[in-house]
């Protein structure tokens, strides 16, 4: 439901950009407007599908086959309408996005191995050799040592922070702080989800909020608009997602995402004749 609905939403706000100069002012703001909360939508499904993954690899390699693709097609379509271009798409955030999750999962899975060694053994009642040691990361069954878990974790972390910046992917680190916010709460679990989730959104725009008005740099560049994502969250930690989707929805997103600006570049071409 989540995905499906952060679908219709993203198109409504690509009409209105496709379209810009051809509907009223007020209906192209709300259609921008709307599309704000398509984003954090698509973060949260990219935050649980993460949860419920087995294999991150083919995960992350769908998602980076997608952003490929889609960043062709991207450059095509813009470059058929003479639209200017300067930042990366967004699929390319969620992907970096992904690799901050395993990244952040080796870690605090790592610190936990090390932490539960270095207790007496009469505190946990357990010979040494029965305790967590290695953690198994799920990619090709890799065993890590706790120390070097900590290490490449951290690593990978900042590297995927790096890569969002440095090539200046829509969103940036505001998209992936969205994403951290979100599994955040599908780890810690708490009682009240939603309410934990609004907290740690609008901690994320308050941040960059004030970043962008104290002109911190390109980093907190920041839309007021923003602030529309922390209505997303009503819709996200539904029941309806933890029903498996079938097949063809797990899918059908990679595909109309960037079959979706083929489509809506003909319908702008068309209209302009």
């Amino acid at each position: 439901m989540v995905k499906r609905l952060a679908f219709v939403l993203m198109i409504i706000d690509h009409i209105g950009f496709f379209l810009f100069d051809m509907i009223p002012p007020v209906v192209y703001d709300l259609m921008r407007g709307l599309g704000r909360l398509a984003m954090p939508l698509f973060a949260f499904s990219l935050a649980y599908g993460f949860t419920k993954s087995n294999n991150w690899l083919k995960y992350l390699i769908r998602l980076l086959f997608t952003a490929i693709v889609s960043e062709f097609v991207i450059i095509k379509c813009y470059g058929l309408l003479g639209f200017h271009r300067s930042i990366i798409n967004i699929v390319f955030t969620f992907s970096c996005s992904l690799v901050f999750l395993i990244a952040l999962k080796i870690l605090l899975n790592s610190g936990y191995d090390l932490l539960v060694r270095m207790q007496p053994v009469g505190s946990t009642g357990m010979p040494e050799n029965d305790l967590s040691y290695d953690f198994r990361v799920n990619l090709g069954g890799i065993e890590l040592p706790p120390i070097l878990g900590l290490i490449l974790g951290s690593i990978f972390m900042l590297i995927s922070s790096w890569l969002i910046i440095r090539y200046d992917m829509e969103y940036g680190i505001y998209g992936l702080l969205t994403v951290v916010a979100f599994y955040i709460v599908l780890l810690v679990k708490p009682k009240h989800p939603r309410t934990l989730g609004m907290i740690l959104l609008i901690v994320v725009n308050v941040i960059f909020h004030i970043g962008n008005l104290l002109n911190l740099g390109p980093i907190f560049q920041y839309n007021p608009l923003q602030w529309l994502t922390v209505a997303a969250v009503p819709f996200c930690f539904t029941k309806e997602e933890e029903q498996k989707p079938a097949k063809w929805q797990k899918y059908f997103f990679y595909v109309a995402y960037p079959v979706q600006y083929i489509i809506l570049t003909l319908i702008r071409y068309l209209l302009t004749l």
